[in-house]
């Protein structure tokens, strides 16, 4: 990849505001819709976050030279966790999604966990989806499930450690109902990248954990609760051999590997 190479529930619609925070390569065309979207080009930071900056940072090292828009959560959410969209760079093959507000409070580890990992503390999710996904509908104000899924499923996941009073890291799952009628996935697991993309040092001396979300099949969150996680892991590089990060964008007629 470029750069440093590396549901069944009702759906609320937050507005979505696109921002010059990288470099904006808009053409005429892209002008006008998004004025049609109520999409701003002034850069916004939610002040309330008080890592905003730290996660930007890092993710934007990660992945320079890329435009960057900011899905605002609904007004009066309890717990708001905003979505930042980082479009295609050049040749690149696939959109980053993160979120931003998972790591506005500590969540609560298990006994001699903080000690031990102070990285799992926080934690903000982060989810690759492919180049011909339908971004312009993901953020429109009516958008369809089979686009608008991926946001829904990062603020659910987002939410949960402060809905439950728990917390969730490396090797976690959860699953759903359905995400859409175009997919069979209808689950997610939670997987660290390695030191230098899943630990966010912030300026405060803490740390942040970016971990990847990905979408699964519930006979694959079967297999890894059967197996183990070291297992499901080694199954699905078997199957899907490391290719640069490309294995890790979301593919909804992907193979199940929970099948075999």
């Amino acid at each position: 990849m470029g750069g440093r190479s590396f549901l069944g529930v009702s759906m609320v619609f937050g507005r979505y505001k696109k921002p010059v925070n990288i470099k904006n390569k808009q053409n005429g065309e892209n002008k006008k819709q998004n004025k049609a979207q109520n999409i701003s080009t002034r850069t916004l930071t939610p002040l309330s976050f008080k890592y905003t900056k730290d996660i930007d940072d890092h993710l934007n090292y990660l992945f320079p030279d890329r435009q960057t828009g900011l899905h605002i959560d609904p007004s009066g959410a309890k717990y708001q966790i905003d979505i930042n969209i980082m479009y295609p760079a050049y040749d690149e093959e696939y959109y980053v999604l993160y979120t931003s507000g998972m790591s506005s409070e500590d969540m609560l580890l298990p006994d001699g966990l903080e000690k031990d990992c102070p990285e799992f503390k926080r934690a903000e999710l982060l989810m690759l989806l492919p180049k011909n996904w339908d971004i312009d509908n993901m953020v429109s104000p009516m958008p369809k499930h089979e686009t608008y899924w991926p946001m829904q499923l990062l603020r659910m996941m987002a939410r949960y450690h402060y809905e439950f009073f728990t917390w969730i890291g490396p090797g976690y799952t959860m699953e759903y109902e359905s995400f859409a009628n175009n997919t069979k996935l209808s689950a997610a697991i939670v997987l660290s990248l390695g030191e230098e993309i899943s630990v966010i040092k912030t300026r405060d001396n803490n740390f942040i954990s970016l971990y990847l979300v990905l979408p699964l099949y519930k006979e694959e969150v079967k297999y890894k609760m059967q197996h183990g996680f070291d297992a499901f892991i080694d199954k699905f590089e078997e199957n899907f051999p490391a290719n640069g990060g490309r294995e890790w964008i979301v593919d909804i007629n992907r193979k199940n590997i929970g099948l075999e």
